[in-house]
């Protein structure tokens, strides 16, 4: 007791001994509220996470019932105008009503999503000759180019070898360099003949005075390595030769949207063929520096020209 009221005559000893314990109260409240917010923050994040891995997979399987849903639209939408092209064309149409436009050959190239389907598409190529309809340029463009985006280039060697069948000619020369680029360097030497021999056929000029069908057949040439290929290959090589060096060079676009342009591609077959010929030289050994014009950054100027010297002057005596 006596201590006690020692404590209480000294005001400072109460304060401190006071303050220890209102200290040691709140550090043990502070450390309950700790863990409770730790464990409260733990549970959210945890939830959190769980919420995000969950609405991730809930978007991946959406998209991907979507593109199911697009794909069989897409099909369904194939064979019905696959059907109505049927029935409005050939000698006897099936249904009277309706016409069968030439934008709808277009679009099944573009609806066709496999060689089969696209063969499918080949084979209605009669009824519309049967009903005295003809095919543009613009058909055979584009059913070579979808011939190749579908790797089935021989579909079109056989659909453009056939014209008294299908009535799809081979009537544009960019519709020719592009049946060479789909053959040229990933089919036979045969197939590229092949191309090139439909270029008599159809009446458009040889393929050896097109720079560009020229230098495709002359890699597909460089390639194999028959008595044939060689023969010909020599061939092409003085006509290409002859072309490089009388003509200036072309560029093809370096920006991926120009280069995307359906226009633009001859000079970027062009260009490729050019720099594969060029690798090809120089590993064999043989004579590739005229290339360089067109290829690298050299100045070209046409053979057999020069610049006459000038008589000198009475300055330049002096």
């Amino acid at each position: 007791m006596a201590s006690l009221f020692s404590l209480s005559s000294r005001p400072q000893a109460l304060f401190r001994l006071a303050s220890a314990a209102n200290r040691s109260v709140c550090r043990r409240n502070f450390h309950l509220t700790v863990a409770a917010r730790q464990t409260k923050d733990d549970d959210l994040f945890s939830f959190a996470s769980e919420t995000s891995v969950a609405e991730a997979s809930e978007s991946t399987t959406t998209l991907k019932a979507k593109s199911q849903d697009a794909a069989t639209r897409r099909e369904q939408q194939f064979y019905e105008l696959v059907q109505y092209v049927t029935d409005r064309t050939g000698r006897k149409r099936a249904i009277k009503a309706g016409q069968v436009r030439q934008t709808a050959w277009l679009r099944l190239f573009q609806l066709a999503t496999s060689s089969e389907q696209l063969e499918m598409v080949a084979e209605l190529f009669p009824r519309w000759r049967d009903s005295g309809k003809e095919f543009r340029s613009a058909h055979a463009e584009a059913f070579i180019r979808r011939c190749e985006e579908l790797e089935c280039p021989t579909l079109a060697l056989k659909v453009f070898g056939d014209h008294p069948k299908y009535g799809l000619g081979l009537s544009s020369l960019f519709a020719a360099r592009h049946m060479l680029h789909s053959v040229y360097n990933k089919r036979p030497l045969s197939d590229s003949i092949t191309v090139a021999a439909l270029f008599g056929v159809y009446k458009l000029p040889p393929v050896s005075s097109d720079l560009a069908a020229c230098s495709m057949l002359y890699i597909a040439c460089l390639k194999d390595k028959s008595a044939n290929a060689r023969i010909v290959g020599e061939a092409l090589y003085d006509e290409l030769k002859k072309h490089v060096q009388d003509k200036p060079p072309v560029t093809a676009p370096k920006e991926s949207v120009v280069r995307a342009r359906y226009a633009e591609k001859p000079n970027i077959w062009l260009m490729d063929a050019l720099k594969t010929i060029e690798g090809i030289h120089k590993k064999t050994g043989k004579e590739w520096k005229w290339i360089r014009y067109w290829t690298g950054e050299r100045v070209w100027r046409p053979r057999n020209t020069f610049t006459p010297r000038q008589p000198a002057t009475t300055a330049d005596h002096a």
